[in-house]
């Protein structure tokens, strides 16, 4: 936390020099990367290569499929690049040259970036591809898939639940979802609310699980239900003290979304769209699997260990992996997707366009969601009241400094989003591979960027 904490306050800053330009059009620097609000009206982004090249190429990225198609934009070609622009601009090569060291250190294929302060359209970045096969230049427009950092918006409808007096954080899950809600689960009757969000239900974490592995090898094709998660991790039986000892897992998440939308009688996307995403106007965000970006998101891969596992667990052949550089990566787009962007749901469903992200980061603390007493209780709340996870976020006070951070992965993507409220600042980035080396993860790209964009204040 403490040194994700230094990179926020170096992206602070960017985006202050940033905000502080004119952004009536991109501004374009000389190696290739376009930083841009992400709004609907913004010009194709122009985007570096794939980390395989040497140099970056200027490379125009498609154009949405609103809009029609723009002409490539290029730091020769623009005429409206302007003196005012140029200190925006100069700061894109360095960061461009630091991601692209990371990525090539890590074999990442493509990165997208996103940084808003104080509710502005966020500046958005990417670097390398979406797709490794067709080389198809990664976007902001470009949906990816966050992970858990869907778990900081489940928790935040609970708490508005809480607020409304239709949830009790301490009450039993049972009272809101029946005596059966974990068939067989040995604390099933003792479960509160609080222990979904805190992490001390003493559920199994079903996604990094090898039995779990094994059951969806048979079903990839066929979506898994809410219910059958609960099945499976209750047949599981503990793996944690209840109410005490803090073992992370999704499983308590999904029964979160049930107790959504038992209490609410709609359901968990209906409610995170009117109480979250339509307050925010995140026109690009979907929690899957009832609902979906209307395109596909980013191609996303799986190297490392993960590979190693997921391959012969889940019997997958050489028509399911890629080769880059050496490394052997799982190609996620080949396979079926349908129980693996079911599987998350409320615990790491959502799928959404990093300016989102971003937003959405902010939006939940800076009084949009949540009021000051809901944010107090999120961020404070866990069971343990000396530990720093909070009920849906990791907070943790740095030199006075509050950070809250979620991170995400799922097959195929890695997310970290936060906010830091004394500047008022969201920040969201995604990499299309699971599997990085966890003393080389996005965190720590955030890390690396951190020196590079404090020397804009």
């Amino acid at each position: 936390m403490k040194r994700l904490a230094s990179a926020l306050l170096g992206l602070v800053l960017l985006a202050a020099a940033c905000n502080s330009t004119d952004d009536a059009s991109p501004d374009t620097a000389s190696d290739g990367i376009t930083q841009t609000p992400a709004t609907e009206a913004a010009a194709p982004t122009t985007t570096a290569a794939p980390a395989t090249a040497a140099t970056p190429d200027t490379t125009a990225a498609p154009a949405p499929t609103t809009q029609a198609p723009a002409p490539a934009t290029t730091a020769a070609s623009t005429p409206e690049t302007t003196e005012a622009a140029e200190p925006a601009a100069e700061t894109v090569n360095p960061l461009s040259a630091a991601v692209l060291e990371w990525m090539d250190e890590t074999g990442a294929p493509g990165v997208v970036l996103a940084v808003t302060r104080g509710g502005a359209e966020p500046l958005t970045f990417a670097w390398g591809v979406s797709d490794l096969a067709t080389d198809t230049p990664m976007t902001p427009d470009h949906h990816v898939r966050i992970g858990s950092v869907t778990k900081s918006v489940t928790a935040a409808v609970v708490l508005q639940l809480v607020a409304e007096g239709l949830v009790d954080l301490d009450a039993p899950v049972a009272q809101y979802l029946g005596e059966d809600w974990a068939p067989g689960y040995e604390h099933a009757a003792a479960v509160t609310v609080r222990d979904l969000l805190g992490h001390t239900s003493g559920f199994v974490e079903f996604a990094v699980n090898t039995k779990f592995y094994q059951l969806a090898a048979s079903r990839l094709d066929v979506p898994i239900t809410p219910e059958e998660i609960l099945e499976f991790a209750a047949a599981y039986g503990p793996v944690a003290d209840l109410g005490t000892e803090y073992r992370y897992n999704t499983t308590g998440y999904v029964a979160a979304g049930l107790l959504i939308e038992a209490v609410t009688g709609n359901t968990a996307a209906d409610e995170m769209r009117a109480r979250v995403f339509d307050r925010l106007g995140l026109s690009h965000t979907y929690l899957t699997p009832s609902e979906f970006p209307p395109e596909p998101t980013a191609n996303g891969y799986v190297g490392g260990t993960f590979a190693y596992v997921l391959g012969p667990v889940l019997g997958l052949t050489g028509d399911n992996k890629i080769s880059l550089r050496g490394a052997i990566y799982v190609d996620i787009g080949t396979m079926p997707q349908e129980l693996a962007r079911s599987a998350g749901w409320t615990g790491g469903g959502i799928e959404a366009r990093i300016g989102d992200v971003a937003l959405l980061m902010r939006g939940l603390f800076a009084g949009d969601i949540l009021d000051a007493s809901q944010v107090v209780l999120m961020t404070t709340g866990h069971p343990d009241p000396a530990d720093s996870h909070g009920l849906g976020i990791s907070t943790e006070e740095l030199s006075g400094l509050p950070v809250f951070a979620h991170g995400g992965g799922v097959p195929g993507f890695r997310t970290m989003a936060a906010y830091v409220p004394a500047f008022d600042t969201g920040i969201a980035v995604t990499v299309n591979l699971l599997g990085i080396d966890s003393d080389n993860d996005v965190d720590d790209l955030l890390v690396s960027l951190a020196p590079i964009l404090a020397t804009l204040g």
